[in-house]
């Protein structure tokens, strides 16, 4: 009978929750009653769609192998092109259908536990639900606003940010003209979410990998501190998630390598990169299912760069693990290199078992730190936490330490910088997000009959235009400029 009660509860939030933002209406039976029930909502809400992959392509991470001969999925292309809206042929925006739908599930239990005290035997679950809404609210939140409004800076903060309902009454009451509140808002009601799910999910179990706990939790707070600036709180909750989790040491894999006929032969076809124990470090697995990234690793077009890649090949003489999640399948001078490309992301290779996108990991803390340290002055301390996380990434007889006294402020934070953008290469969607806010570059992406196109040093499209679904319920809210 319970099972049947949860199965009808998912059906019925889904079908509500999958409409868009302005479209969502209240469940009108079978309501969830108990912590349990609302805690089955909840898992309804966490993300698993597609949210965040497809803006890899738009970013200097990814290049178009035009030697490829697999069909060009066409909804790929106005990412990689910078077009002047994402959606292809005005389909739906998934990115904001998905992000909305999971903030309604969180509004959903909030409003539920509002002003409600738990009795003695349900006080823990509780507050474990109560907190990992507080916390999803927060990630979609976080996602939103570095999706489709101008990124974290004092010049910013009065420009409009996205709609931020905080009930879901708020989402069934106005189906029409929604509004959206500031940027320097947005980050506010982020930050105090987290406050809030820090006092509830501190000293509870962890119930999986698909969930927040308080360690993830710490772990994203470490990155919005980041994104805002507050270096010291940054520096903060990444030690804390460090002191708690230890790094895979990837020369464990050594062993699997030597036992290969081929090293073009590692991590692929039914065995990833995330089937070795580095899958310890994920704090927080999110989204849809990684095995069919649009960056396969056989002879699809978009591709890792080979910036990407020499980034893991400094020295020609030094093993630096990761160089196998990118290096191609493909013999070199073999007929098949040049369609399979020189890089490839073989993270989840096609494993025989779903696996999800990576939302949060532990070499995200030690590089955030790192990032903070060097902003702070403190760039021995950011040298010190590199040391620590290559020591497990290169091979042990080819390690050397990198000498402080090697450094400068400016180098420390460049090597810093190079070192995040490999760790958390098409985790997340990190990498737009950290263009952004890392000044807005230019980028160059040569694709199809030689035609080379540009996102200038500041570009407009570095914000993602408002979908046209919004722009017809909300004819008043201003629409990004382009």
């Amino acid at each position: 009978m319970k099972k049947i009660f949860y199965t009808s509860v998912f059906l019925l939030l889904t079908l509500f929750s999958g409409c868009d933002l302005l479209d969502i209406k209240p469940v009108n039976s079978m309501l969830p009653k108990s912590v349990e029930d609302f805690e089955s909502v909840l898992l309804g809400g966490y993300p698993r769609e597609n949210f965040f992959i497809n803006t890899d392509l738009a970013t200097d991470n990814v290049y178009a192998n035009l030697s490829a001969t697999s069909a060009v999925t066409k909804s790929y292309e106005p990412w990689f092109v910078w077009a002047a809206t994402h959606q292809y042929n005005e389909a739906e925006d998934t990115y904001w259908k998905q992000l909305y739908s999971s903030v309604f599930y969180a509004n959903t239990v909030l409003d539920e536990f509002a002003g409600k005290t738990p009795t003695t035997e349900e006080k823990a679950l509780f507050e474990t639900v109560r907190g990992e809404a507080y916390a999803l609210r927060a990630y979609c939140y976080f996602y939103l606003v570095n999706l489709y409004a101008e990124n974290y800076a004092d010049e910013n903060m009065d420009k409009p940010g996205v709609p931020m309902p905080l009930s879901a009454s708020d989402v069934h009451q106005n189906t029409q003209n929604n509004v959206r509140v500031s940027v320097g808002k947005v980050w506010e009601q982020i930050e105090k979410d987290l406050d809030e799910a820090s006092k509830d999910l501190v000293g509870k179990e962890s119930k999986g990998k698909y969930r927040f706990d308080y360690i993830a939790l710490q772990a994203f707070k470490a990155r919005v501190y980041l994104f805002t600036g507050k270096y010291k709180e940054a520096i903060e909750a990444a030690s804390y998630v460090i002191d708690a989790k230890s790094l895979f040491d990837m020369n464990e894999i050594q062993s699997y390598l030597d036992g290969l006929d081929k090293i073009s032969n590692a991590f692929s076809y039914t065995y990833g990169f995330i089937d070795t124990d580095y899958r310890n470090e994920v704090l927080f697995f999110v989204g849809g299912k990684g095995n069919g990234n649009p960056y396969y690793y056989y002879k699809t077009r978009f591709k890792p760069t080979e910036e990407l890649l020499n980034l893991c090949k400094r020295d020609p003489g030094v093993v630096d693990y990761r160089r196998y999640i990118f290096e191609s399948n493909a013999d070199p001078g073999s007929a098949d290199y040049a369609e399979q490309g020189p890089t490839v992301y073989r993270m989840f290779a096609t494993q025989q078992s779903d696996c999800y996108y990576i939302g949060l990991k532990l070499s995200e803390a030690y590089v955030t730190r790192a990032e903070a340290y060097a902003r702070t002055g403190e760039k021995d301390l950011a040298i010190e936490d590199l040391n620590r996380l290559l020591v497990t990434r290169i091979k042990k007889s080819d390690y050397v330490a990198l000498d402080k006294a090697d450094f400068t402020a400016e180098t420390a934070l460049q090597r810093v910088l190079e070192e995040r953008r490999v760790e958390l290469a098409f985790d997340g969607g990190m990498r737009w997000f950290d263009l952004r806010r890392l000044g807005k570059p230019g980028i160059r992406h040569a694709y199809e009959n030689g035609q080379v196109h540009t996102l200038n040093q500041g570009d407009l499209r570095y914000v993602l235009q408002i979908p046209l679904s919004e722009q017809l319920n909300s004819p008043n809210m201003p629409i990004n400029p382009r």
